[in-house]
């Protein structure tokens, strides 16, 4: 008989970030990726999905220096993600939480069913009690989501609407 394996864990990141709007203002999204999206809501209720980026269709995941003209703080926590003609400006808290935005995007961009999970960045949900549920077989607290529809690419789920 063959031994059981262990179930696969997919990279889920999500927080508060400041996405740019087409007129240049900065508006307060929450993020999180789901499968090979990336998709935001007004806030982390997620009552209403804004956008969903569906990764491995979209072109350059880039960290921009922090002597970028809309980096108005200089801390360098600005990336972009490009999709067609468009370019998404999104900003973090602080530049490690970009970088680690910029490095899980770009690994879900190049294998969306990546045996990996991530912590909530920029007061997650798992801090304040958000739709969150830890994996109760290990002891690293990782994340699963249960609110799901069917991804195209990778079989993975989206949330409802």
């Amino acid at each position: 008989m063959a031994a059981a394996e262990p179930a696969k864990e997919q990279i889920y990141v999500h927080g508060y970030l400041y996405k740019k709007t087409r007129d240049g203002r900065w508006q307060k999204r929450w993020f999180e990726t789901n499968g090979c999206f990336l998709t935001y809501y007004k806030n982390k209720k997620m009552t209403k999905l804004l956008a969903a980026l569906n990764l491995p269709q979209v072109g350059e995941i880039t960290l921009l220096p922090p002597d970028h003209p809309d980096d108005v703080d200089k801390v360098g926590s600005l990336f972009s993600v490009e999709l067609n003609d468009r370019q998404y400006m999104l900003k973090a808290a602080k530049k490690e939480d970009a970088e680690m935005w910029v490095e899980k995007l770009k690994q879900l961009k190049k294998n969306p069913a990546a045996q990996m999970v991530d912590n909530p960045v920029g007061g997650g949900a798992a801090e304040d009690g958000g739709d969150v549920k830890t994996d109760p077989s290990t002891s690293k607290g990782h994340f699963a989501k249960s609110n799901r529809f069917g991804c195209t690419c990778c079989d993975q789920l989206l949330p409802s609407q």
